[in-house]
């Protein structure tokens, strides 16, 4: 399946997510304000960690072998049957955890109402969506898109209504316990689906623990571990800096342009984490670069129109997916979306490193990243106020896609004799 049809079958899926999104998030950015978006940006932060950690951050190693070894049962038995271990265990342990640390993470969340409850809800929370996650990447791995697109489209109608119920029922306090019980929602939907079209033999998830491949997913750990700790740490840093310097509408304002980033970026996400990988993971040398182009001619065009579109009509997206009260994005959504841009291509490339398991590339890329963005935010918002924020964010993308552009130069740049 190449790029282009792929992108087609996750665009149904992106529309409708798109349009549940612009609704659920006009009315919890409406009922919430800046100041609960910026709450919501702590807890989604710390979900993103605990499912990936939850995980062992196997998820790409999952996608790339079984699409190596889908055509062998005996190598894929193996492979789902540790993978399944690995995320049962890790997601036990790391509920554990979240359950004795509740008080300090509380504190992290800012959580003021009961939370001995709400904990054990975050607990089991975490648990349902790592098993979600280990059938989504064996999904993703032996591409069968038009099951992840009816999981996909079905888990987020169901959230965003959940999300809306209780945010309209208890303000702040629903839409922090909607977050965490639309993962266990999503987990259910999934087994119903998985039962209903049945896209592998289930009972090659419980046989024997492999170690050979217990070694080669840990690989992968490291940099999926790396990716969203890096993110959330520097995200965590700024969003706190713009609080302090100026006060939580910034910080709100700041992370609400994140959400419409993420809005308008789905479609090529969604087709990335479905196609990137197996496809990259096949490849190598002259076909590998052959396909980076042919990528980068499709994805170019697009995200430039994109942008600019949303650049143009920055009031109406305000106004429609927001409130008035976010006024303060009009500050930072030109270099922000200069940024995404780059951000986009970046992606591209980074997603070479994955697929070919070069996780010492891939650490140093995430953590070079996350340094400068820090550093470049602290001075440049001090010298040029808030719009300085989304100035560090475009210089970022564009020393960090240099960095790997000089890093791949030899299979991109580099005429094969």
């Amino acid at each position: 399946m190449n790029f282009i049809k792929t992108s087609l079958y996750s665009g149904i899926s992106t529309a409708i997510s798109l349009l549940v999104r612009l609704i659920s998030n006009k009315i919890v950015a409406v009922y919430l304000g800046t100041n609960g978006i910026f709450l919501l940006g702590q807890l989604k932060d710390f979900l993103r960690l605990s499912n990936v950690l939850s995980g062992f951050g196997i998820e790409n190693g999952i996608i790339k072998y079984t699409s190596e070894f889908q055509e062998s049962e005996e190598e894929l038995k193996k492979i789902l049957s540790t993978s399944f271990k690995i995320h049962l265990v890790f997601s036990l342990i790391f509920s554990i955890l979240i359950l004795f640390f509740s008080n300090i993470i509380a504190e992290y969340l800012s959580i003021d109402f009961e939370s001995k409850y709400y904990f054990l809800v975050l607990s089991i929370s975490v648990i349902s969506f790592s098993i979600h996650t280990l059938l989504m990447s064996i999904i993703n791995g032996i591409k069968r898109i038009k099951l992840y697109v009816t999981i996909n489209v079905v888990s987020v109608v169901i959230s965003a209504i959940i999300m809306v119920a209780l945010v309209l029922k208890y303000a702040v306090v629903g839409a922090l316990y909607a977050l965490i019980i639309n993962q266990i929602i999503t987990l259910i939907v999934t087994c119903i689906l998985f039962y209903l079209y049945k896209p592998f033999k289930i009972g090659l998830l419980f046989s024997s623990f492999d170690f050979n491949y217990f070694k080669k997913l840990s690989s992968f750990s490291i940099m999926a571990i790396t990716g969203p700790t890096c993110l959330i740490i520097s995200t965590f840093i700024v969003r706190y800096y713009i609080s302090d310097a100026f006060d939580t509408s910034f910080a709100g304002s700041w992370e609400a342009m994140w959400r419409i980033s993420a809005i308008y970026l789905l479609f090529l996400i969604s087709t990335f984490k479905f196609y990137l990988i197996p496809t990259f993971s096949k490849l190598n040398n002259e076909d590998l670069k052959k396909e980076v182009f042919k990528i980068w001619k499709v994805v170019i065009p697009i995200i430039v129109i994109i942008t600019a579109g949303v650049y143009l009509l920055r009031d109406i997206i305000i106004t429609v997916l927001l409130s008035k009260e976010f006024f303060l994005i009009n500050e930072i959504i030109f270099f922000h979306l200069l940024g995404d841009i780059i951000k986009i291509n970046c992606w591209v490339l980074g997603n070479i490193l994955i697929s070919k398991a070069d996780t010492k590339a891939f650490v140093f890329f995430q953590i070079e990243w996350s340094v400068i963005f820090v550093v470049l935010s602290y001075f440049l918002i001090n010298a040029y106020g808030f719009w300085g924020v989304s100035l560090a964010y475009f210089i970022t993308y564009i020393i960090h896609f240099s960095l790997l552009n000089i890093h791949l130069r030899k299979l991109l740049w580099v005429k094969s004799s």
